[in-house]
């Protein structure tokens, strides 16, 4: 009887190169989650102005 001889087939590496995808997609989505503002600032508490510099508003009085 003749022998017949069977070789397994090569995995594809498609199957790791998506997943690995998913995983940064999935890691990206969470760091814009959890590390952004809602207006798409990162986290920046600095407004410019200092609240003890701000000076009042006095009317302008002039003569004619």
């Amino acid at each position: 009887m003749a022998e017949i001889n069977i070789e397994p087939k090569k995995r594809s590496s498609w199957g790791w190169i998506i997943v690995l995808l998913i995983l940064l997609v999935v890691g990206w989505l969470v760091y814009k989650y959890f590390f952004e503002t809602q207006d798409g600032d990162t986290m920046n508490t600095d407004t410019g102005v200092p609240a003890g510099m701000v000076m009042p508003i006095a009317p302008v009085f002039m003569s004619v």
